[in-house]
């Protein structure tokens, strides 16, 4: 069951993309979507529905989001937490033992409906969002553990009772569910009033509809898709311009967007201001900028209304055509001095027993080399860390090595 909602890694293959997609196309994505007429509105879409998109692994990118609006249904249901049964179910699966936490709805509201008997298996957080409004998830996730299902049971049992007389245990919440192969899954828990649909579909389309206008105002600017992790509630993206500019030691750079959305919870929609250092094709690696991070990206919350999230998408410019900053803070940088040092903390991180990167050998075997420690050794630093962003491993550990990386070269892992 995991391995259908684990966030994969995109593969782009220059020889199956054209690199191109029809405006028209592309805004196929959010037929259903709730904020579809405010897109259109936002975007003026029926003006440029038969514009081309031109973005290196645009098309690509499309099949893949489409393949998981095709093959995962979402919808959310509205319940109230007298009417849900929260239990633990354990079977037998090809010989081997599945336990899952079970929700059972014995009456829903499904739009304008009330509905009666439902269960889905929770995925994701959604149990423990549950269990936090008792404060009880470690001591009920305990009792799972220990095979003590019953007694955990009888807690949620006992909050179910009282949420029957007295209204501050009885929330009504909105309960956001996927069907994949015809089974039904509860991903999150949210507000039943607040939470906005800023999901994978809707990013994909409003963040390739800014960069297409973007390069409309700034005739010779284009981009191309470098790095893309997706799964049917999250997904990450890099986008990075294709002129390379010199950045002294660090060799060439261009300005890149981290495009990321997590539509679980009290996930948001994600732009951030970063580098990619190396070459034009797939190769190279990502340095994240505190100062550009903290001062330029923008982040939108789920409980933000749509008028205003329209009105930040439309101003990008302290996002976008931004490389000569950023390479003048690379070039300020004082740790290239001592690329060896640099290389030995990377290595201390990622080997640290507690760190979850050390069970990859193959990484802390790319830095497990020494360097000269001079200036002119700095390239080969450089090299390094190119290899390790190569490496296919999942989307948690690769963003946390990206983070390692940036924090270390940048910074020499000091805090700023």
């Amino acid at each position: 069951m995991e391995n259908i909602f684990i966030q994969k890694k995109v593969g782009l293959n220059a020889e199956k993309s054209s690199g191109m997609l029809k405006v028209e196309k592309l805004c196929k994505l959010i037929t259903e979507h709730p904020h579809k007429d405010a897109i259109y509105e936002a975007f003026e879409i029926e003006k440029i529905k038969d514009e081309i998109i031109c973005i290196d692994f645009i098309d690509t990118l499309f099949e893949k989001i489409h393949y998981y609006n095709t093959k995962y249904n979402r919808y959310s249901i509205c319940a109230e937490t007298k009417d849900i049964d929260v239990y633990q179910k354990i079977e037998v699966v090809d010989g081997k033992i599945q336990k899952d936490i079970i929700f059972k709805f014995e009456e829903y509201i499904d739009g304008d409906e009330v509905k009666n008997d439902l269960s889905a298996i929770a995925i994701y957080n959604s149990k423990n969002t549950f269990l936090d409004e008792y404060d009880m998830t470690k001591y009920a996730n305990n009792l799972f553990k220990i095979g003590e299902s019953d007694l955990a049971n009888y807690n949620v049992q006992h909050f179910k009772t009282k949420s029957k007389f007295q209204k501050e245990y009885n929330k009504l919440r909105s309960y956001r569910l996927v069907e994949y192969d015809n089974q039904l899954y509860l991903r999150g828990i949210t507000s039943a009033t607040k939470y906005n649909e800023y999901g994978v579909d809707f990013s994909f389309v409003v963040s390739m509809l800014i960069l297409h206008s973007n390069m409309k105002l700034n005739k010779g600017i284009e981009y191309m898709i470098k790095s893309a992790y997706i799964n049917e509630s999250k997904l990450e993206i890099i986008v990075s311009e294709k002129l390379l500019k010199d950045a002294g030691s660090f060799g060439k750079v261009s300005t890149a967007i981290n495009i990321s959305t997590n539509d679980l919870g009290q996930g948001s929609l994600i732009f951030l201001n970063i580098l990619s250092v190396g070459q034009l094709n797939n190769k190279g690696f990502f340095l994240y900028p505190k100062k550009y991070i903290q001062e330029n990206g923008v982040r939108i919350n789920h409980i933000t209304k749509p008028e205003k999230v329209f009105s930040i998408l439309k101003d990008m410019d302290k996002i976008l055509n931004t490389s000569d900053n950023l390479i003048k803070e690379l070039e300020e940088i004082k740790t290239i001095k001592h690329p060896d040092e640099l290389r030995m903390k990377i290595l201390t991180k990622i080997s640290n027993p507690k760190s979850s990167l050390s069970r990859i050998k193959k990484l802390s075997d790319i830095f497990d080399r020494k360097i000269d420690n001079e200036i002119s050794s700095f390239a080969k630093l450089l090299e390094m860390c190119n290899k390790a962003e190569e490496l296919d491993m999942e989307f948690d550990l690769k963003d946390k090595l990206r983070y390692i990386i940036s924090d270390i070269i940048l910074y020499g892992n000091k805090k700023n």
